[in-house]
Formats: structure tokens, sequence, C-alpha cells
């Protein structure tokens, strides 16, 4: 019986390493699989690294592996919105080296000094990535910083040549700036679509061409059924990353950003609805086929008006949703209707009406809660430890060659484990494939055969378009090919000839290795949780933020409360990010409990869109509102509509309990609130016997709109929580170290 016993879970095993080898395959090919506009980034990424690369050889210059690595940071909408990040990089990087020249002039001479400035560096390097509100300036910083502590540590050149390797560390990245957008303004006059355009334009063509053939009851053409399947596991990551890096107004990225949301939930739901048609045997009657081409004609019309920057024309929807056969044709035609909301308040597809509520003057330096926020400082704390212990360990056996280690720190360093864990297993997938097999592979079997800067050319393009096709993937994979491309250039473009010492390529390496682990071994024990905890709490604080927007309309004080609205659009807005790059992240979470999270993951993420609708449309009625108050109207019905804005209020802060697993007391029917409001106010003009005035005829459109979302939205989330008890309180106890 033992024996018998024993031989199960050997099975069970081998069963769990074929699907999990399968689920590698299948991932790897979906996200390395050519799409629209694919090739236009990766030639023009690769071309513009080849010429950074080539001006580093010719004119020897120091630190070139940093000019060539931010040609793939620096890629951007347009030329313009290019120029831009790139110039802050450099601005990022010229404060790095102020400060790194001013504190080595002090502290230099002493070991002790010299230590603590290495401490205090590392810690305002992880302090800026999380409080700087420019993302890549933080992280110019951070690279400055840690390219000087090693290079400041050398002791076989003199302190002129430091400082001037020091100062050449920017300029190198000038360069790379320049040449970037040089390369982007000529690409972009070749090839005149963008590339959010046209992403956004092959999708919604797509799903329209999976409509039009579900219609006629005809089979779908191997080219849209496969690009289907991308479409749905690629995602909207790239297309995300450019709206939010590009220079439009904060307002208009909320829009976008929400239009891309609702795009891709789109995508997702019809690759479901073309497995659930494909399994289907019976005839589809007459009334489904007229909404599936009613759907697909929408869905053309919203794509024409997006492509040609118009506002795309409101879906009416019905209050009750009618009934169909088919599985995910009313959630596809709820999906669709949603879109043209995302631009509630728009004159054009760019140009929103001029409110109170718009952004004004320049943006802040730092994020709202920079000083407020504990986690903040937390972060820093653990990432300057992690990054201490590897400076303290490659400097007391006097090995150099590890200072790798620290940068790795830095480059991983993200705020929960499934995050964290998620760059460290890229970055150490990058390393091994940059360093061990195009790195030390090249200084075996091509570079001792190479005798001019052609031949090295040939190479360093190739493995450049490599790293750029899989920096060209998702979320989930790009960030491989970034580190790909720096472990390869750290060890062919740092010295100015064909390098074929393989000591280099294994100190480097190394290096990696010692920052991933002291990262493991600190960074993720310290003031953490797991990432689906994390993206849970930052959706529930979400609908908590949003309860308080609703409820600024109470307050007396206008100005107060539109400073706080726009302190409170910003913050969620920002929490929308984090829960997508967490809903990336929990796929990297195993064990017991790894179903469980998967589910909700995929909970949320269906939620999010409506969620980000909902926010564009209340902020609409807020801008409306601001300057036509609910005071203006006759008392019966502004105190109907003050009760309607509660409503809203009590409903997201359900939703968020809901979430939480807090217990939900009474909570009002959002669709009876904005009835009753509606009911009002034909009752009140009725009674007067005029017309119904303009603006309580448009705070009846603004209600009805809040409460078409708002309600199903409420339904579905209580539905799921109370159905399957997934509030963050309900999780399995894990085990110590399960993530």
């Amino acid at each position: 019986m033992a024996a018998r016993g024993e031989a199960f879970p050997a099975v069970a095993q081998q069963s769990t390493i074929d699907q999990t080898g399968k689920w590698i395959w299948n991932f790897l090919k979906n996200e390395l699989t050519p799409y629209p506009g694919r090739l236009w980034v990766v030639g023009r990424v690769t071309i513009a690294a080849t010429i950074v690369m080539l001006l580093v050889m010719t004119f020897r210059l120091p630190g070139g592996f940093l000019g060539a690595i931010f040609t793939l940071f620096l890629s951007r909408e347009n030329p313009t919105a290019t120029f831009r990040a790139g110039s802050k990089t450099v601005i990022g990087f010229l404060a790095a080296t102020a400060y790194t020249a001013f504190g080595v002039r002090l502290l230099l001479d002493d070991p002790m000094t010299h230590f603590l400035w290495v401490a205090l560096s590392l810690f305002l390097s992880f302090l800026f990535l999380r409080i700087v509100a420019d993302v890549g300036m933080g992280v110019a910083f951070g690279f400055m910083v840690s390219g000087a502590i090693s290079l400041w540590d050398e002791t076989t050149i003199n302190v002129n040549e430091r400082l001037e390797n020091t100062l050449w560390l920017a300029g190198v990245v000038a360069i790379g700036v320049v040449v970037t957008v040089i390369v982007e303004y000529v690409f972009r006059r070749v090839h005149p679509a963008t590339d959010l355009t046209e992403g956004i334009e092959e999708r919604l063509k797509t799903v329209e061409k999976v409509l039009q053939c579900a219609s006629a009851e005809q089979p779908l053409d191997s080219e849209p059924d496969k690009r289907l399947s991308l479409y749905a596991s690629v995602g909207t990551s790239r297309l995300r990353r450019l709206i939010l890096r590009s220079e439009f107004s904060v307002h208009y990225k909320a829009q976008m950003s929400t239009a891309i949301a609702l795009v891709g939930r789109l995508v997702d739901i019809a690759a479901s609805f073309r497995l659930a048609l494909a399994e289907r045997t019976q005839p589809l009657v007459a009334a489904d086929r007229q909404r599936l081409q009613r759907l697909a004609d929408e869905v053309a019309q919203v794509c024409r008006n997006l492509m040609s920057q118009q506002l795309p024309a409101k879906i009416p929807r019905p209050l009750q949703e009618e009934p169909s056969s088919l599985p995910f044709l009313p959630t596809m035609e709820r999906t669709v209707a949603l879109i043209p909301d995302a631009f509630a308040g728009s004159q054009s597809v760019q140009e929103f009406v001029t409110a109170p509520l718009d952004e004004a003057g320049v943006a802040p330096f730092f994020v709202g809660d920079a000083f407020t926020n504990p986690a903040h400082l937390q972060f820093a704390l653990r990432g300057t430890l992690a990054a201490m212990v590897c400076y303290f360990t490659y400097t007391a056996i006097n090995w150099p060659g590890l200072s790798t280690a620290v940068a790795t720190c830095f480059i991983t360093a993200l705020s929960t484990i499934g995050s964290s864990r998620q760059k460290q297993i890229l970055r150490l997938g990058g390393a091994f494939i940059g360093g061990f097999i195009f790195g030390m592979g090249a200084q075996v079997l091509v570079l001792p055969y190479l005798d001019t800067i052609a031949g090295f050319t040939v190479l360093f393009a190739v493995v450049t378009a490599i790293s750029a096709w899989i920096g060209t993937a998702s979320a989930r994979l790009s960030y491989l090919g970034l580190q790909l491309a720096l472990a390869f250039y750290l060890i062919n473009l740092q010295e100015f000839a064909i390098q074929t010492s393989l000591s280099i390529a294994r100190d480097r390496v190394f290096g990696v290795l010692l920052g991933l682990l002291s990262m493991w071994l600190f960074f993720d024990r310290l003031w953490v949780r797991n990432a689906l905890d994390e993206m849970q709490a930052v959706f529930a604080r979400n609908l908590e933020l949003f309860a308080e927007i609703a409820e600024q309309l109470l307050e007396q004080d206008q100005v107060k409360a539109i400073r706080r609205v726009r302190q409170l659009r910003d913050q969620i807005n920002q929490g929308f990010e984090a829960v997508k790059a967490q809903s990336d992240a929990v796929l990297f979470e195993f064990g017991p409990s790894r179903p469980r999270k998967l589910r909700i993951r995929d909970d949320i993420r269906r939620w999010q869109p409506s969620i980000r609708t909902l926010l564009l449309v209340q902020i609409t009625s807020l801008q409306y509102l601001s300057q036509k108050p609910l005071t203006d109207l006759p008392e019966p019905i502004a105190q109907v509509g003050i009760a309607f804005e509660r409503d809203i209020a009590q409903v997201m802060r359900a939703m968020a309990s809901e979430v939480t697993g807090k217990p939900v007391g009474a909570v009002p029917d959002i669709r009876m609130s904005a009835a009753r409001l509606q009911q009002e106010i034909h009752r009140y003009y009725e009674a007067l016997g005029v017309p119904v005035a303009a603006q309580a005829s448009d705070i009846t459109g603004l209600s009805e709109s809040l409460a078409s979302i708002l309600a199903p939205l409420y339904e579905d989330i209580r539905e799921t929580f109370a159905a399957h008890n997934l509030g963050i309180g309900a999780h399995v106890q894990l085990q110590h170290g399960e993530a």
C-alpha cells in the first residue's frame, strides 16, 4: 500500500511539469508573434542604438552602454514627446552628476564618510524612484548614481579622469536622446501612422470582423482569427505605456487610457465569444443576427470616429438588458456602449471643455503624498539595505567586477513580492541570455574572427533587434528584452575594442546574481504584501476615493472642493495603473492559493474599465455642476439631486466593503435614485406648465449615465464576492515565504 501511495505524487508532479511547460510555450509564442507596427518599432530602436554604438566606438566615449540602452527607454508616441522625455532624462542625469561631484569632493578622502555617502546616495535614488512624479527622471537619477558609485571606487585612474568619466555618463545619454529623436522623426515621415492609433484601429477592426462573420453565420478567416488570439494574449500594455508617457493633458490621458482599457476588454470578450460560438450547434435566431450586425456597425463607427479624431456618438442602452441565447453578446454591447462615455465632456477626441477642474499651471515635481505616505520611506530603506549589502560584499572581498549588483537592486526594486519577483525572474533571464548566450557566446564563437567595425556592427544590430522585439511584447515579458540588451552592452560596449575576455562577462553576470539574492533576502521580507493583496487593496482604495469625489459636491467651499477633486482624480488614475501592474505580478506568484488568486485577478480586471468610465462620467458631472450648482435649481429638485450624489458615494463605499470583506449595510438602489430625480424634475415643471429647463435636462442625462454604469457594476461585484467569499480578509492563510 505504501508503494502504491508513493506513486501518485510522482504522477501529479509530472502532470504539473507538463502543464507548466505547455503554458510557458504558449506564453512565449503569443508574446513573440508579430503584430501590426511591431517591425517599425524594432527597426527604429535598432537603428538608433546602432548609430549610438558607432559614435561611441569612433570617438571612444566612456559609459557608452548608457547611451545605447536609453534608446530602448525613450521611444514615445511622437518625436516631440520623445524629445521632452529625453530632455527630462538628461536633466535627471545632470542633477545626479552635480550631486555626485559635490558629494565626492566633500566625502571621498575618508573611508567612513565615503561609505556614508554611498549609503545616502542609494537611499536618495530609491526614494526619488517613488516620490518624483516623472518616473523617467527618477530612473535617470538612480542609474547615474549607481554607475558613479562603482566609478569613484576605481583606484586605477586619478580623480580628474574619474570626474571626466562621470560627466561623460550624462554626455552619452544626451547623444542617445538626440539620435533617438532624429530617427523617430525620420521614421514618422516614412510611416505616419502612430503605434497608438494603429493598435486601436487593428483591434477594433478585428472585433468588427468577428461580429460580421457571426452575424452572417460564416466561418472566420484564419488571419482575423490569429489576430484575435494574438491581441487577447498580448493585451494593451504597450498602448497604455504610449499614452501615459505622452505629453497630452492629464484628462486626455485618462480618457484614452479608459478607451484603451475598454478596447482591450472588448477583445478579450470577443475571443471568449468566438470560442463559445465555435461550440454552438444550433443556428442563430434572427434577433441575435440583427444585434450582432448592429453591434458590428457600432464598432466600425467608433473606430472611424477615433481614427478621425472625432467624438464617438453616444450609444443608447435600454434600462433593462435584452436577453440573448448567445453568451457574451450583452457584455460586448455594454462594453462598446461605454467607449463614447469615456470621452464625456469633450467636444472632440483631443479637446476638452474648459472648466474649473481642468489642470492648471506646471505639473508638480513630487507625487501628492511624497512626504506623508510612510510606504515611500519604507521602500527606500528596503532598497538601500539590499544594495548596501551588495556594496559591502564586493568591496570586502575586493571583487569590483560585481558592482552590477547595485544596479540590479535599483532596477528590480518594486513595491510587492510579486512585482519584485517578476522583475528578478526577467532580470535573471535577461542576464543569462544577454550575458552567457549572446555575450560570452559571441566572445567564443564570433568576435575572435572579426577584425573590422562592420562585422561588430552586424552582430550588435542583430542582438539589439532581438532585444527590441522582446521589449515590444506585453509588460509580462518586455522587461526581459531590456535586460538582455543591457547585459550584452555592459560586456561589449564598455571598452573601445572587440572584447574577448570571458572574465568580464563572468563578473557582471555574477554581480546580477548577487543583486538578485540580496533583493530576495532583504527587499522581499520587510514591509511587504503579496501582489494580489496589494491589487485588491488599491482597487478598494480607488472605490473609497471615488466616493469622496461624489461627496465634494456637498462642500460649501467650491474652491477647496475643486482642489480636492483634482487630487482625488490624479490619485485614482495612479491607482488604476497600480492595479494593472499588480495584476501582471500575480502571474508570478505560486502556491496552493494560485487558482484563487487568478480568479480574483480576472474579476478585478473585468471591473477596471467600468470604473474608469464611471470616473470620467462623474468628473464630467462635477465639471458641469461646478459651474451650474444644484443649488441654482428649485429647492425640491436640488434636494433630490443632492440625495442622488450621496447615494453614489454610499454605493461606492459598499463596493469597497465588498472587496475588503467588511460587512455591508443597506445599499440604495441607484437606478431608483436616478428615476426619482427624473420624476421630480418632470413633476415640478409639469406643475408649472413650462418646458423642462436646460440645466435640469442636462442633470437628468448625467444621472442616467451614472446609474446605467454603476448599477450593473455594483450587482456584479456584490454577486461575485457573495458567491465566492473573495474579500481580502477571506484569503487562504499563506505559509511564511509563500506568495
